[in-house]
């Protein structure tokens, strides 16, 4: 599996993480700060980045303080995600703001960002790269707002049109994949040819990931996702599958897939006849499709590193998004 080939790295990032914790006088705070970073997680966006760090230019080590930026910056979206859905668990446990409460978890979640910025002062880069830098990071969280914003927008909608939702995706997932190998190539001395073929790495990545992720929700079993399988049909939430789908439904079959869409009392029969509506209408087929479209393209940039180790794990990482189980 390409993350047991990635350990060492992993490793790396976990212990960094411990580390780059280890801040301030508040000790209640500071295990707030925790929570989340260190109940564990694929440690994908910090990975990206390292891998073309050291791929690029040998330069991982000079690297680290970002990719851990970009993982507490991942967390912090997280607890402020939790607390405007409401979720009440997370990675198998209550979330922060109810474990604690949502003042504080909000207050929690500004410091992770406060640190992500404080390690950004800590990467040597000259001052060209390091603005070029910055730009990308700042842009990333802007643009993860702007996808948030527009996901709750769609929540009061009975349209989404498949453009809008890729717009939506792009910002609030695919930016902050982007910002890992664009950011690692910039680190790692790239010329301008390598950030951008990067930089679209990411973003293809990105892509694949929420697309897949939509499909986990369907196909996955219970125990390996932590939550009941189509809880994305129980909540109303327009995956891309839904989307597709809904906008080639004939009447019949739309009025029994609605009893279901958005209804959290729905039965485990009652999601398995949505599905099967799904993929009576080639959603399931067309959903992974595209996953596999972005992948394709992800792999196709890497043709501008050089032969690494670090390259085979990053083409290792693009067949891992559309085969992963969870």
């Amino acid at each position: 599996m390409v993350l047991d080939k990635a350990r060492k790295w992993i490793n790396e990032i976990n212990e960094a993480l411990s580390r780059y914790l280890e801040v301030g006088d508040v000790e209640e705070l500071r295990e707030m700060m925790k929570y989340y970073p260190l109940a564990g997680g694929k440690r994908l966006r910090p990975l990206i980045a390292l891998l073309v760090a050291e791929c690029v230019g040998n330069r991982a080590k000079e690297a680290m303080p970002y990719a851990i930026a970009l993982e507490l910056t991942h967390n912090f979206t997280l607890v402020h995600d939790d607390i405007m859905d409401m979720d009440m668990y997370r990675r198998g446990r209550k979330t922060l703001h109810t474990a604690y409460s949502i003042p504080l978890a909000i207050n929690a979640g500004d410091a992770l960002f406060a640190r992500a910025m404080e390690l950004l002062t800590e990467i040597d880069l000259d001052m060209k790269r390091y603005k070029a830098l910055l730009k990308e990071y700042t842009s990333m969280v802007r643009g993860i707002a702007e996808g948030q914003h527009l996901d709750m927008r769609f929540e009061e909608r009975d349209y989404v049109s498949v453009n809008e939702y890729m717009v939506m995706i792009e910002k609030k997932t695919a930016l902050m994949f982007k910002a890992a190998a664009k950011g690692g190539a910039i680190i790692g001395l790239g010329t301008e040819e390598q950030v951008k073929a990067m930089a679209e790495y990411g973003l293809s990545l990105g892509l694949s990931f929420q697309i897949w992720d939509d499909l986990l929700d369907i196909r996955s079993a219970q125990e390996l996702l932590g939550k009941d399988v189509g809880s994305d049909i129980r909540n109303g939430k327009k995956t891309l599958l839904v989307i597709y789908a809904l906008e080639r439904m004939n009447a019949y079959d739309k009025r029994d897939f609605m009893k279901v869409f958005g209804n959290k009392e729905a039965t485990d029969e009652d999601v398995l006849r949505a599905v099967e509506i799904l993929e009576k209408y080639g959603a399931i087929d067309y959903a992974e499709e595209k996953a596999k479209m972005y992948a394709d393209k992800a792999r196709e940039t890497l043709r501008m590193l050089r032969d690494c180790e670090e390259k085979k794990i990053l083409e290792e990482l693009v067949d891992y998004m559309v085969k992963r189980k969870y």
